[in-house]
């Protein structure tokens, strides 16, 4: 036993564990344990306040994010200077305008490297699956771009109308509700950014935003009258301002125009249940005249290289002008506005 005590001690030449000449330490043997235990001590604090400090700041910058300005998120790449530039352009600014009103999640830069890939793959298939040769191939592929890309964005912005007007007769009992409590504008925005579910919830977040920023609400209103193409948001908001200039009972008026816009709903549902009908027959009577062509042309090498002579051309225009009128006669027919 004492042989292995004079191992430990000979293994341990500062002394600490088995001090010399007993149990008994120097003050500076004192001094050092205390220095030891001290920086431990204060080692593990530094940590527990740096994963607290981390855990601070990550639940900050989550809350302060949607206040970001979208710069901040550019890297100064010359690819992302040249996206930057044209993004703030005037014909970048019209197409972000159609982007937000179709509610897609793109960049106009990222909108024009879309759509340019898209018009090539689209001739290169004019070329392969109907034989039209340059320069009619690029020309045929940008027309029925051009076209589907309208039809889809109308498609688009018409859902996103239709959802937000599903759920405006419950927006306006919910701020009429915020009101009458008491609740400012302001508040009772954010109340439905808070409490409704997508897509409304997102767009009053979005106005929310902008009002704690120190926009003024009629400014906030109107670029929400641009996000969404609704005559019933515009009703709303039109009827949000002239009744906080002139004072008016809004909660009020806006209970008043939450039973208006539920029957509007269910009226224009019912219309719409009886012209579908017409409406896809209108849109199949169009396209079986391309999908006979496109078969009779792989059938046939070179069937329709006779259009795009002058005759050929002459009567596609009165081929298109005459379904054009067709699709335009049978839309206004079904078309009923409430």
């Amino acid at each position: 036993m004492l042989h292995q005590v004079e191992s430990l001690r000979a293994g341990d030449p500062c002394g600490i564990l088995f001090p010399r000449g007993g149990v008994s330490m120097t003050p500076q043997e004192w001094t050092l344990v205390v220095l030891l235990f001290a920086a431990v001590g204060c080692g593990v604090l530094g940590l527990l306040e740096a994963l607290a400090t981390r855990k601070f700041l990550k639940q900050l910058n989550k809350q302060i994010k949607p206040l970001y300005r979208e710069d901040a998120y550019v890297s100064h790449s010359l690819f992302d200077k040249l996206a930057a530039k044209f993004n703030k352009s005037e014909y970048g600014k019209e197409i972000e305008v159609t982007l937000k009103a179709s509610n897609l999640r793109l960049t106009p830069f990222q909108w024009i490297l879309i759509y340019v890939t898209t018009w090539l793959v689209l001739s290169y298939l004019a070329l392969l699956l109907l034989g039209v040769t340059f320069p009619y191939q690029f020309l045929l592929a940008y027309l029925v771009l051009k076209l589907s890309v309208k039809k889809w964005f109308e498609s688009r912005q018409s859902k996103l109308a239709q959802a937000v007007n599903q759920q405006l007769p419950e927006v306006c009992r919910l701020m009429g509700s915020s009101i009458r409590a008491g609740l400012s504008i302001q508040q009772s925005i954010e109340m439905v950014a808070k409490e409704m579910k997508k897509p409304v919830g997102d767009l009053y977040q979005v106005m929310a935003s902008e009002l704690k920023m120190g926009t003024a609400l009629q400014v906030v209103l109107e670029r929400m009258n641009e996000r969404v193409n609704s005559k019933d948001v515009h009703l709303m908001n039109h009827t949000i301002i002239i009744q906080q200039r002139t004072g008016g009972q809004l909660s009020q008026a806006l209970d008043h125009l939450a039973k208006t816009l539920e029957e509007r709903e269910r009226i224009n549902q019912e219309l719409k249940n009886n012209t579908t009908e017409a409406r896809y027959i209108a849109l199949t009577l169009s396209l079986m005249p391309v999908f006979i062509i496109m078969i009779f042309n792989m059938v046939f090498q070179g069937f329709l290289m006779p259009l795009f002579t002058l005759p050929g051309l002459i009567l596609l225009a009165v081929v298109l002008l005459l379904i054009g009128a067709g699709l335009l006669l049978i839309r206004n027919v079904a078309n009923i506005k409430v």
